[in-house]
């Protein structure tokens, strides 16, 4: 009966040190949780007035981040975008996708203003 007590006060030991490793891991990780609102860098982002008038493009290229966004919302996966238009690389795709979720109205705004009228 002894063995069995120690080993109950062992797992409970163990189970005492994996909370611990938990709760450290729960800390670290909403230590590095971009709160809600607050706006990440870009790296792969830029204007430039001269290109597009200024609409955000992908940096090194002259694609907007809209041609990026518009690919993923008819359902292409990064790397489906990434075979079609292969001059971009993922983390550039990724970083389109990331400025978009950071500036929804000015990218929707910027699709609607290229949309290209269907005559039905």
């Amino acid at each position: 009966m002894s063995e069995s007590i120690a080993d109950v006060q062992a797992i409970l030991s163990r189970l005492n040190f994996l909370e611990s490793q938990i709760h450290e891991l729960r800390h670290l990780l909403s230590s590095q949780l971009v709160p809600p609102g607050v706006v990440t860098d870009h790296p792969h982002v830029t204007r430039v007035d001269i290109i597009l008038g200024g609409e955000p493009i992908l940096k090194s290229t002259r694609t907007p981040v809209r041609a990026v966004v518009e690919h993923w919302k008819f359902g292409d996966t990064p790397e489906e975008i990434s075979r079609k238009l292969p001059h971009l690389r993922l983390a550039q795709i990724f970083d389109a996708l990331s400025y978009y979720d950071d500036h929804r109205d000015e990218i929707e705004r910027h699709i609607a203003l290229n949309r290209v009228p269907v005559n039905d």
